[in-house]
């Protein structure tokens, strides 16, 4: 009960007043029990009531913070399913880089792009030290994933210490888009530690209700038209039945040094050599059933050359060095793609797109 409309201030004022009057009586020696008492009770009632004032507003302090906790949880929360629904992100994949002036024009390209996230594919370096390439990605290193590439082989500790790996192989999220990042350099058969991770992770992802997509990129292609380089055959045996079961959207590949890309596919029990194409539209995809593997070798190391188009593929393009991009567009179920030449025109040499139901 409160017998004044005071403040925490005001009282504690008062309190000091009376404690005062009540030393002052008790040193001068007076022996009046009544005045003791009535002194005591009111001192009394006066620590109680300004304990009341200040347990209220500290009671109200906690209950403001309480909802306005309880307010920003509400505000993050509606802000994530509002970022979902209308941001725009972008990234950029391309492996063979080399350390030459072709390199410094896929570093401008890639620049130009403003891409949130850059994909190298392997074989970064091919000088045998880590340095003149890390020098020549100084500007857009802060973005930068790696996968490990044959040219690596003898830097492997040099990449991990720089980009902070513990494996080869490992995964993130990045808006609602999930990347598996696998290795073509160590183990990588169905006992190995990095196909128990992986399956792990993509049983993992493949149920999330906040990944739309999922994204594989590795070093070695496992399918191409080109005539120079083998594909790897078992790194595809082993992983391609995963990229079926778990729904891949995306596989990118490096090695070869040209670009490709396939129609959606999937693995092809019976002949390996020739996988299932599930759509052969040229460009737009509805909800393909299968895997589309690009293979963008066109970082700046020499360029190779493309035999004749095997059925699978859907555009092939040799001799030219440039980046893919890919766009999360506005309600982020559209992906498209873009293959951008170097050079200050940004030519466009290939595009598609995947549409996806939610």
């Amino acid at each position: 009960m409160k017998f004044c409309k005071c403040n925490s201030v005001h009282i504690l004022i008062i309190h000091i007043l009376f404690s005062t009057i009540l030393l002052n009586t008790y040193f001068s020696g007076e022996e009046d029990d009544n005045n003791n008492g009535y002194n005591h009770i009111s001192l009394n009632f006066l620590q109680y009531s300004y304990a009341i004032e200040t347990d209220d507003k500290d009671n109200n302090v906690k209950k403001q913070d309480e909802k306005n906790n309880e307010d920003s949880k509400e505000t993050d929360d509606e802000s994530y399913n509002n970022n979902k629904g209308t941001s725009i992100f972008n990234f950029v994949a391309v492996g063979d880089w080399d350390c030459n002036s072709e390199t410094e024009d896929t570093v401008d390209n890639i620049i130009e792009q403003d891409p949130e996230l850059v994909l190298a594919l392997g074989d970064l370096s091919y000088n045998g030290k880590a340095k003149c390439w890390l020098e020549l990605i100084e500007p857009i290193a802060d973005k930068i994933k790696i996968v490990f590439g044959n040219h690596e082989e003898d830097l492997i500790d040099d990449y991990k210490d720089f980009f902070g790996l513990k494996e080869q192989y490992y995964s993130f999220n990045q808006k609602n888009i999930h990347f598996l990042v696998l290795s073509t350099e160590t183990d990588y058969d169905d006992d190995s530690e990095q196909y128990q991770f992986a399956i792990r992770d993509l049983e993992k992802y493949s149920k999330d209700p906040f990944i739309d997509w999922i994204v594989v990129f590795y070093h070695y292609h496992i399918y191409g038209s080109g005539s120079s380089l083998p594909e790897d055959k078992d790194f595809r045996e082993t992983y391609h039945p995963l990229f079926d079961k778990y729904k891949v959207d995306l596989a990118l590949q490096g090695h070869l040094h040209v670009y490709e890309r396939t129609y959606p596919i999937t693995f092809n029990d019976d002949d390996e050599d020739e996988p299932i194409v599930q759509d052969n539209t040229q460009n737009i995809y509805k909800n393909p059933k299968g895997t589309i593997f690009l293979t963008v070798g066109t970082g700046g190391a020499d360029d190779m050359q493309l035999s004749s188009l095997k059925d699978f593929s859907a555009e092939g393009i040799a001799g030219e060095f440039g980046i893919v991009n890919i766009e999360i567009e506005n309600d982020q179920t559209p992906l498209s793609g873009k293959f951008i030449k170097n050079g200050k025109k940004q030519e466009i040499l290939d595009e598609f797109k995947i549409i996806k139901d939610k």
